[in-house]
């Protein structure tokens, strides 16, 4: 039998340092890439099964829409309250409220959607609207949202 035979086990494989490094390098690389790079975040929202409140009508100024920490939207326009979801229609994520007004809508963090003030698609990848819910206003001004009844987006709940 040859020395060249296949026939010997063949000697372990040593990586050198630069070898190492290249490796551990590229590892490290990838996993950064895969935090810092916006699509890459995962859905992070659920609707509450229950009435949210937690904000007062003398909270909210005409024109105005905020991002709730139940993951609902509440507007104020000069026709009244209204309440949407904050989950983004593409995958699942929270939107943002930058500017907290209307006119400036609200966009997805996670890959870059955005909605207008009502909710409706201005760019994608999200194809459908964010849903609407059921607003009340008690005596005081308090403000319930319930995400169990869904509404059309036009419903306006008007302040007094």
């Amino acid at each position: 039998m040859s020395a060249t035979s296949s026939n010997w086990p063949q000697a372990p494989t040593i990586l050198d340092r630069r070898q190492l490094l290249r490796i551990a390098g590229a590892s490290t690389g990838a996993l950064l890439f895969t935090r810092l790079l916006p699509g890459c975040q995962s859905p992070s929202g659920s609707l509450p099964t229950t009435p949210v409140g937690g904000i007062n009508v003398a909270d909210l100024k005409v024109d105005s829409l905020r991002v709730l920490p139940s993951n609902v939207v509440i507007g104020r326009d000069s026709s009244g309250l209204y309440a949407m979801s904050a989950i983004c229609t593409h995958q699942g994520c929270i939107v943002e409220d930058n500017a907290e007004t209307i006119a400036a809508g609200l966009n997805c963090p996670c890959h870059g959607s955005a909605f207008d003030g009502n909710g409706d698609v201005t760019r994608g990848p999200a194809r459908s609207p964010l849903q609407h819910f059921t607003v009340t206003v008690a005596a005081n001004g308090d403000i319930t949202i319930d995400p169990t009844k869904p509404v059309a987006a036009a419903v306006r709940v008007p302040v007094s």
